[in-house]
């Protein structure tokens, strides 16, 4: 947990009890300024100081006579321990964003989502609550993390009642990182089955015995007329015996038999039904992957987003191009765009575009305030935080046009309506692309561009993930920076190991269930108690003027108001809204889940939610004991701006030691005044 100590006794503010006009242009100013380095890594670690006269109360420095500070400086602000580390350059903040919030979802969720929920008219709730929700928290997050330079856990010293939210999304990042992972594992599995398509046809194009299809398996392209109108019927299965299919198409038998050896499903708790060992294995590969990318921290991830961020837009537009010449492309581009403007009045259409919006971003995972943190301090971030939103709506609608030009294709090939052929979440990955990609000349080509695609764009959200976790230990325990390997491997090992139930014979279940609870309730929670700690406790005013120190200038009056009001609300109608039409889930439409099964999901909700109340208790009480109750909600002394040197010349400012100066001077946050 995040260290709330105050140091209430009166040592001196600098190294060695001295404290010189650091830059300025008073009288003197030139002989006694100190000389330190332009560094951007230091955290804003404060600790009892060592006085060289202790009896004394007053000293002389710069020819200011004052008391001795509250809170003093690293003794050895170059020593490893205090190293942070920082980006390279603004290029790798940019493109860490943008792989962090453009995922696998943008690829299988949105155009699924814009298909189902009026194709066009899905687009306006999605760009309006964009401009509302998204994009303000978007940049109140980034904006946060660059300030205070601190993990989304340390965060709160703002705030100390907040500290849950903190915790909360720590918790959050981890069950997802946890699962998200053997997502990427079966995309590597489909890139080396992608392989065997170069000597011989593709494995789920064909129903092939040594994969395990069966006699129920047809392929598309072979279809008799009979079958084109019994396959689309819903699959049959212990718990659907009417109105249904036996027949499977070879690409779903693939993806079931050979990718997942599924298992009959969960029926008695602890039976996972046994592990295949090639999944397990692309599991331990995907991790391996990660280690090696995050093992300095951003120092070497910040390197490696270059080619991961990059080379899935260098296939998404190469998968455009081939999608729209392609016949039948139009067929499939009508269906997703063409609006069907009566939804905009059904309101789940509006709550699910706003849970895309939401998800699809990134915010309230932490993910944004760990980028964020490793910025120079004056980042002009409102532009970064402007240009990322609105490319991740970009690439949503360009992955859109990307599956359904292909899709439109398969349809007309097939003789099958489109509306039968798209499928939504995993089985648009894994069944109807990859089947639809199968028909086209280069078919080996095209899927291992797929696939890799795929792979990327998961690695570079579970960077964010697993660092989010990594960075909330180093600033709280300093001394673990210089063990970034090691507690890079543990934690790998520690999330492969509890990701393993994921890749058994009924894993995908358990992933199943984990997405839809752990991802779930959850988020908004947090999102709602993020933006109400920040806007109305610490303070909007307060937080504004933090900005105005960073980039020069307070946000325009537009992005005030959607922070105080418009995001609460809807955070508060989006939540609501998400009980009032919460249906337990089932998997694939029909197979049910026990009730133990959903017991576990909502404790998996629970063990995030309920940080935020509990830790509001723990502080109320620390500051209760402590004979301070009103201070839980306000900043610690340890709160202020990140960057030691912007930090220590508002300090002599604030404290007559300089004199004021253009840069600083109008500065007057009363919350951070006292350092």
């Amino acid at each position: 947990m995040p260290s709330y100590q105050v140091n209430d006794d009166t040592s001196t503010y600098g190294r060695s009890g001295s404290y010189n006009n650091y830059g300025y242009g008073g009288q003197g100013s030139q002989d006694n300024t100190v000389q330190m380095k332009d560094r951007y890594d230091r955290p804003p670690a404060y600790n009892n100081g060592r006085d060289s006269n202790p009896g004394t109360s007053r000293k002389r420095e710069n020819g200011h006579s004052r008391t001795k500070s509250v809170v003093q400086a690293p003794l050895s602000t170059d020593s490893e321990e205090y190293e942070r580390g920082h980006w390279g350059s603004k290029a790798e903040f940019i493109l860490s964003c943008i792989g962090y919030s453009v995922g696998i979802g943008n690829v299988w969720r949105f155009p699924y989502l814009a298909y189902q929920n009026g194709g066009g008219a899905f687009l306006v709730p999605y760009f309006i609550l964009l401009l509302l929700v998204g994009k303000p928290m978007y940049y109140m997050e980034t904006a946060l993390g660059q300030f205070a330079r601190l993990s989304p856990l340390q965060i709160w010293r703002c705030a100390p009642i907040a500290t849950g939210v903190g915790v909360g999304m720590i918790i959050l990042s981890l069950i997802v990182a946890i699962y998200y992972n053997v997502i990427m594992a079966y995309s590597i599995i489909y890139v080396g089955a992608s392989f065997r398509g170069i000597s011989e046809e593709l494995p789920w194009s064909y129903c092939g015995e040594w994969w395990g299809a069966d006699d129920n398996c047809v392929t598309r392209s072979n279809l008799t007329e009979d079958q084109k109108l019994t396959i689309v019927l819903p699959r049959c299965n212990a718990y659907r015996t009417e109105n249904c299919s036996a027949l499977q198409s070879s690409a779903e038998q693939f993806w079931e038999k050979y990718i997942l050896g599924i298992g009959p499903g969960l029926i008695e708790l602890g039976d996972l039904n046994g592990f295949k060992y090639d999944l397990p294995m692309a599991l331990a590969l995907s991790w391996v992957v990660v280690f090696l990318c995050l093992m300095k921290g951003v120092k070497s991830s910040g390197k490696v987003v270059y080619f991961t961020a990059t080379f899935p837009y260098a296939v998404l537009i190469a998968l455009l191009v081939r999608g729209v010449t392609l016949p039948g492309a139009y067929e499939g581009l009508y269906y997703l765009f063409v609006p069907e403007w009566e939804k905009l009045l059904d309101p789940i259409v509006w709550r699910k575009a706003a849970e895309q919006m939401f998800f699809s971003l990134g915010v309230s995972w932490g993910g944004l305030i760990m980028f964020g943190s490793y910025n120079k301090f004056h980042n002009k971030i409102h532009i970064d935080a402007a240009i990322v939103s609105s490319l991740d709506f970009i690439t949503s609608i360009i992955s859109s046009c990307v599956v359904f030009s292909v899709l439109g294709y398969l349809a007309q090939q097939t003789g099958i309506d489109i509306k039968d052929v798209a499928k939504g979440g995993q089985g648009l990955a894994f069944v109807a692309y990859p089947e639809a990609l199968a028909s086209l000349p280069l078919p080996w080509l095209w899927s291992i561009l797929f696939f890799l695609m795929l792979f990327f764009l998961g690695l570079d959200s579970e960077f964010a993930l697993l660092e989010t976790s990594l960075t909330a230990l180093y600033d709280g325990f300093p001394v673990l920076r210089k063990h970034k390997v090691k507690m890079t491997a543990l934690g790998c090992i520690s999330c492969f190991l509890l990701g393993l139930p994921c890749v058994s014979s009924n894993g995908q279940y358990v992933l199943d269930l984990m997405d839809t609870y752990g991802a779930g309730f959850a988020v908004l929670w947090i999102a709602l108690w993020e933006v109400v700690a920040l806007m109305w406790i610490y303070g909007y005013k307060n937080f504004s003027k933090d900005i105005a120190l960073m980039i020069g200038s307070e946000p325009m009056w537009f992005t005030k108001l959607c922070w105080v009001v418009l995001c609460p609300v809807i955070l508060l109608v989006i939540f609501v809204m998400a009980l009032y039409y919460w249906e337990e889930p089932t998997y694939s439409g029909s197979i049910p889940y026990p009730q133990w099964a959903h017991w576990i999901g909502w404790g998996l909700v629970g063990i995030s939610a309920v940080q935020v109340p509990l830790w509001a208790f723990i502080m109320s009480m620390v500051y209760c004991c402590k004979r301070k109750p009103t201070k839980v909600a306000s900043p610690t002394k340890l709160w202020g701006p990140g960057d030691a040197q912007v930090r220590k010349a508002i300090f002599e400012e604030q404290n007559g030691i300089a004199p004021r100066k253009q840069g600083y001077g109008g500065y007057d946050n009363h919350a951070i005044s006292a350092y």
